[in-house]
């Protein structure tokens, strides 16, 4: 293998092996913060590290264990009054089965969920995203380049 296609392996690898480390998210709602709305605007404390906060008591109760965060996730919530907020935390649960990991917090009674979007990456609950699947797409056809 020349050393530029080797130089690009590395790379490649280098990326996948940082995303794999702690996750970080973005952890607010609406209701206290208008910032972490629908229109969200990006501040420094709502930055959090998933790995140093305890993990909810749901995933203890239902899972059967403790488990660290595996993404991020930005959940629409609507209250019994008819009032809606954006909620933004740590996801525990299979970021692929999103349903699943959401449907697993019961910590909100008599909230309605109209949405869940759980996300792999470093502070992607700050929108709905697609940039995780679309930097999948392009690494998938960036090693088929190089291996032909």
């Amino acid at each position: 293998m020349n050393t530029a296609k080797y130089l690009y392996v590395v790379a490649i690898i280098a990326s996948l092996t940082y995303s794999a480390s702690a996750v970080h998210c973005y952890q607010c709602n609406s209701l206290d913060n208008p910032k972490c709305g629908e229109h969200f605007e990006d501040a420094q404390f709502m930055r959090i590290d998933c790995s140093r906060i305890p993990a909810p008591f749901f995933t203890t109760t239902l899972l059967g264990r403790n488990t660290n965060a595996t993404g991020c996730v930005k959940k629409t919530l609507q209250e019994p009054a008819g009032r809606t907020y954006i909620l933004r935390n740590c996801f525990y649960g299979d970021v692929s089965n999103s349903k699943n990991g959401c449907d697993l917090d019961s910590q909100n009674f008599g909230v309605q969920q109209l949405a869940c979007d759980a996300c792999s990456g470093d502070l992607c609950n700050s929108s709905t995203s697609m940039a995780p699947v679309a930097m999948a797409i392009l690494m998938f056809f960036a090693l088929a380049r190089v291996f032909s």
